[in-house]
């Protein structure tokens, strides 16, 4: 009996938006390969949702594929590198269109985002769930996105618990077993890990490293057989 299988990962070499186009592809073969039949994506400004419907969902291998999109909760503050505030929201063209493709937008408080204590309050409540994100983010920079983005689909009841989903954000793309927020640490799985950034040059500001070894390209492994998941009993 045959107890494993070799799966692709596809690594980036920065973070960031410009791996978006990839990742989109990344997602939606590995979709079709595993007969997964949602894609959540964490969206800021609706770029990978809009990708998605332009360059995918019109072909006939993408049909039976549906897109979850999740969003910052409204009131979430932002700033530039200067620190100065900036607007992070979808715009009104990209929400047309979602309706038009008939694409539900989740906005909810983010599960590892800590709640802010009252003024008379000096400890920090409600930050225990930050430590998560801070572990995931030794994977890469929206790894926690990626997880937070399928419990609050989970949440909101576009993707059932124990339902296969991909998850994806602009450079980062998992396959995982849903579950909803208060159950996450104990039904949550990440099956597999289709793309990331090996070099984190956003969230922790790396150059190119050591470990190219001279390659200045990504690569992937391409596998002698990839099996399809099983259906949840």
């Amino acid at each position: 009996m045959n107890n494993s299988f070799t799966a692709p990962t596809t690594y980036f070499l920065q973070e960031g938006r410009e791996n978006l186009p990839e990742c989109l592809r990344i997602a939606f073969r590995a979709a079709v390969q595993q007969n997964v039949k949602k894609i959540v994506i964490f969206t800021a400004y609706g770029e990978g949702v809009k990708f998605a419907i332009e360059n995918f969902c019109a072909q006939q291998e993408y049909a039976g594929i549906k897109i979850v999109a999740v969003t910052f909760p409204a009131g979430k503050t932002f700033t530039d590198q200067q620190h100065k505030p900036i607007t992070v929201e979808i715009g009104n063209d990209v929400r047309a269109l979602m309706q038009s493709h008939e694409i539900p937008l989740v906005k909810a408080h983010l599960p590892f985002d800590p709640i802010e204590p009252g003024a008379a309050l000096r400890t920090k409540i409600g930050a225990d769930f930050s430590l998560l994100s801070e572990a995931l983010s030794m994977f890469c920079g929206s790894m926690s996105l990626c997880v937070q983005a399928i419990v609050l689909a989970c949440d909101a009841g576009y993707v059932e618990t124990g339902e296969h989903v991909i998850s994806l954000t602009s450079d980062t793309a998992i396959l995982a077993q849903a579950a909803v927020t208060r159950r996450m640490l104990s039904q949550l799985i990440v099956r597999e890990i289709l793309c990331k950034p090996a070099i984190l040059t956003i969230g922790r500001k790396e150059t190119r490293p050591r470990i190219e070894s001279g390659k200045s390209q990504p690569h992937e492994l391409e596998p002698k057989a990839k099996p399809r998941l099983l259906k949840k009993e």
